[in-house]
């Protein structure tokens, strides 16, 4: 009886396995679709080329450590980042520059802007300059306004043409600050006369996508000890807070210079 009792059982477990395959033959395979996972655009860290153009500030004028100026103390910031394996610079900063000189700098050097990830742009301080050496003694805030204009213009001019040699890089414009407040008293308005030209780089910034535009007017307002001994340079203090302040805007937009657009 009890051997008739396991030959039932055996019997009723290899027909439930047979009718169990029978439903699963029958039925159509379904296909799995995975929800894409997002990855992070530090995940897999970036051999970044950057791009210095610029003034005396690029070049870095003004640095008594001789260590490159801001560029290459952010650089060193830059190489700490997780999402940053290497960093390759092109500086090609050189002192007296003004806005209208650099399309040469860039039509010169037009592999490098192409070629480039970064692209970092110190520009104002000699325009500036301009207008105080030939209008010494009748200085006033309409002539500044009026020459901010054409620096604008100038600087539309700039942005296209870097643009349109390389529409993946981001573009980082570093503001003015006011190394003028005991040079010239003439000027009350001259921390105005900043934010004017400041503001108007500003808005030119934003008719191009991948720009950043960096304040440091505020860095070295009421600070002599972060400038040179010429009182218009920074000095390597100057240089470092500069750097940082970058390197946090940097930070803020990681989406926009970490993930590559296609080229």
């Amino acid at each position: 009886m009890k051997k008739w009792g396991l030959l039932f059982l055996l019997l009723f477990y290899c027909a439930g396995c047979s009718s169990q395959q029978a439903i699963n033959a029958s039925l159509p395979e379904r296909q799995i679709k995975l929800a894409p996972r997002m990855v992070a655009n530090d995940f897999f860290p970036k051999d970044i080329r950057v791009l210095a153009l610029g003034d005396s500030l690029t070049e870095g004028i003004g640095d008594r450590e001789q260590k490159g100026g801001y560029i290459s103390r952010l650089r060193q910031q830059l190489l700490q980042h997780k999402g940053v394996r290497t960093i390759t610079v092109v500086n090609l900063g050189k002192r007296g520059l003004r806005i209208s000189q650099l399309d040469d700098v860039v039509h010169q050097h037009i592999e490098a802007v192409e070629q480039a990830d970064l692209i970092f742009i110190t520009i104002g301080g000699n325009d500036m300059m301009k207008i105080v050496r030939s209008h010494f003694f009748d200085l006033s805030y309409e002539l500044f306004a009026k020459e901010q204009k054409r620096f604008a213009a100038r600087l539309d001019h700039l942005l296209a043409t870097i643009r349109a040699a390389n529409r993946h890089a981001t573009i980082v414009l570093i503001g003015l600050y006011n190394p003028f407040s005991s040079s010239l008293s003439n000027v009350p308005e001259i921390d105005d006369v900043i934010e004017l030209w400041n503001n108007g780089s500003k808005e030119v910034l934003k008719r191009y996508d991948r720009t950043i535009f960096v304040n440091v007017k505020d860095l070295f307002d009421n600070r002599d000890d972060m400038l040179y001994s010429d009182q218009f340079h920074p000095n390597e203090i100057g240089y470092e807070q500069m750097a940082r302040r970058v390197y946090d805007e940097l930070t803020k937009h990681e989406e926009m210079w970490l993930r590559r657009s296609e080229q």
